[in-house]
């Protein structure tokens, strides 16, 4: 896989402890608090796997993979997220608190039924989260 789809990969989740935006995203209903299975499908076709705990006051995402060329690639990443007046999710990855010169990224996600958020990340990753 190329340097720049490595990156995207990392881009779409750079994924890691996240920690929740102001008492909106703490108010019970919003959702999000536990465990989600994430499956990242990069332009190419290629899947790969990821993990994300959230709390109301924060959690941890991975990506499944690393790559010795970027170091931002698989490390843990802070992430704030928010419940948007749309109902949709804004999840903000935070590379760059993560590791210095490592990119952030805000992805919006749509819930496709109970349990399934679906977006896509500004590098075309599409990223599909399903509650544990």
């Amino acid at each position: 896989m190329t340097r720049s789809l490595w990156r995207a990969a990392a881009c779409a989740g750079a994924l890691a402890t996240a920690m929740a935006t102001g008492p909106a995203a703490a108010q019970a209903g919003e959702g999000l608090e536990g465990e989600w299975k994430a499956r990242l499908t990069v332009k190419s076709g290629r899947q790969f796997d990821g993990q994300l705990q959230l709390q109301a006051t924060g959690g941890t995402w991975r990506v499944q993979l690393q790559n010795p060329g970027d170091p931002c690639i698989g490390i843990p990443t802070p992430v704030q997220w928010q419940r948007l007046d749309s109902g949709a999710y804004e999840l903000h990855f935070q590379g760059s608190k993560a590791l210095t010169g490592c990119r952030d990224n805000i992805i919006t996600f749509q819930q496709l039924e109970a349990g399934t958020l679906r977006g896509r990340s500004d590098a075309g990753v599409e990223i599909v989260l399903t509650r544990r």
